[in-house]
């Protein structure tokens, strides 16, 4: 993260023509002044956001590649008791730092606990391990932080509904803060959705169609140009996505810095394109810069072997798109790797750990012997910890991972069926426990 001195625009007055924002932005305690090109560092208004986001397309390479924008904060103008105080549900605890939230939007996200985690850590090889349960979250996954921002800015927009593409746990968080504002919502997801996800979806009211990958996008661009139609997703090849999503995350940063009384010495991230990695990873660049913290944590990207696409470009530097690869680990599945990402690795002399599928349920299965059911994709960091340790790449100190969503939503395809009595037998029950569970009863 560059020095805060530099990160400090002006206001910035409504440009001509522009349609008038609505009374609760200018009202907001939001600190946030502009979106600033993490290509050239080049600034621009807040509002409007203009999809597909791209700040920045660089032809040089064998590929176009995106770059996105972050958002930028008056940081001199913050309050000094923000972080001196404990923290409740809701992440209005951090307006400041955050874009202008919609009032009345949150559903209580945030503050989710810090788990001791004794067997998974024995497991992966660790001296101490804490595990941040984003499951806790209202729609049971991390996304509910970067849905609160976004969801905002659809309803800053003056939009009537909202668009994306899922695969599972942001449509579910989308559908969710859309219902809440009011908004329609329309979720395009690829075939390999889980049945759990897609009822989670209509649940909410969204307007929910499955397809191949590849067809999303060209659709997704349709739809998000629409009138009334708001994208809070990504459709640029390289993801760039909605700029406020990962100012979200930042606040699980803010939450383990003081949930532990300090900076953690490593965070392990289950990741896809990089928005949860750099978002804490901003998190923590922010204490650091603030003069709270005096350090930040290594960060530990934690792939699927085969979609690996952040590791091999810190490995080799080409962004090129991999082939689809299978994996248990389906919501971070993906074929391209993001700006975000690399970033977020530079900046905390981080490292990305391709994990396999069977290693991953490993992982999960050690989580569910501390009471910690995770979907395999969550389980994926816990995996990661596990390599690193026996590498010996770990530095000494606290180390966490983040738990992205419940198994429930997600359950490991090597789950088997649960044996059937037909009445009640109590020889039989004896049988079948001890058959199925090695579980022996006098």
């Amino acid at each position: 993260m560059d020095d805060l001195a530099d990160r400090r625009p002006a206001a910035n007055p409504e440009p001509a023509g522009q349609t008038a924002l609505p009374s609760w932005v200018g009202a907001s305690s939001s600190l946030a002044t502009s979106l600033i090109s993490m290509f050239d560092g080049e600034r621009q208004l807040l509002y409007p956001q203009t999809a597909p986001f791209v700040a920045h397309i660089d032809s040089a390479g064998d590929e176009p590649f995106h770059y996105p924008y972050e958002v930028g904060y008056a940081y001199e103008r913050l309050p000094d008791d923000l972080f001196t105080s404990g923290f409740g549900s809701g992440l209005e605890r951090w307006a400041p730092l955050l874009p202008p939230l919609l009032p009345g939007l949150s559903c209580g996200e945030g503050a989710t606990p810090l788990v001791a985690a004794p067997r998974a850590a024995a497991w992966a090889g660790l001296p101490e391990l804490f595990i941040k349960n984003e499951s806790a979250n209202p729609s049971w996954s991390h996304k509910d932080r970067l849905s609160l921002c976004t969801v905002s800015a659809a309803a800053a927009a003056g939009a009537t509904g909202t668009v994306i593409s899922s695969s599972g746990n942001h449509g579910a968080s989308a559908a969710a803060y859309s219902a809440r504002a009011g908004l329609k919502c329309i979720v395009l997801c690829d075939d390999g959705v889980s049945a759990a996800h897609a009822r989670q979806m209509r649940a909410h009211g969204a307007a929910v169609v499955a397809m191949p990958r590849a067809a999303r996008w060209p659709l997704l661009d349709i739809l998000s140009s629409r009138p009334g139609w708001y994208l809070i997703g990504n459709t640029a090849p390289t993801h760039t996505g909605h700029p406020f999503g990962p100012e979200g995350y930042k606040t699980i940063a803010y939450e383990l810095f003081l949930e532990l009384g300090r900076v953690p010495a490593a965070v392990s991230v289950p990741t896809s394109y990089g928005e949860l990695l750099f978002g804490i990873g901003k998190g923590f660049s922010e204490l650091k810069a603030l003069g709270l913290a005096k350090e930040e944590p290594v960060l530990i990207a934690a792939e699927p072997e085969g979609s690996d696409a952040l590791g091999r470009f810190c490995a080799s530097g080409s962004s090129s798109a991999l082939e689809p690869t299978e994996t248990i680990a389906h919501g971070i599945g993906s074929a391209r790797g993001s700006f975000r990402g690399i970033i977020a690795l530079r900046r905390s002399r981080g490292l990305a750990v391709a994990v396999d599928d069977r290693t991953i349920a490993d992982a999960q299965a050690a989580l569910a012997r501390d009471g910690l059911w995770s979907e395999p994709a969550s389980a994926a960091g816990l995996a990661a910890l596990r390599i690193a340790a026996r590498q010996e790449l770990l530095p000494a100190g606290p180390l966490v991972h983040i738990a992205t969503s419940t198994g429930l939503k997600a359950p490991s395809r090597a789950a088997g069926e649960i044996p059937h009595l037909a009445h009640a037998d109590w020889h039989e029950l004896r049988m079948v426990l001890a058959a199925s569970y090695n579980v022996s009863l006098n």
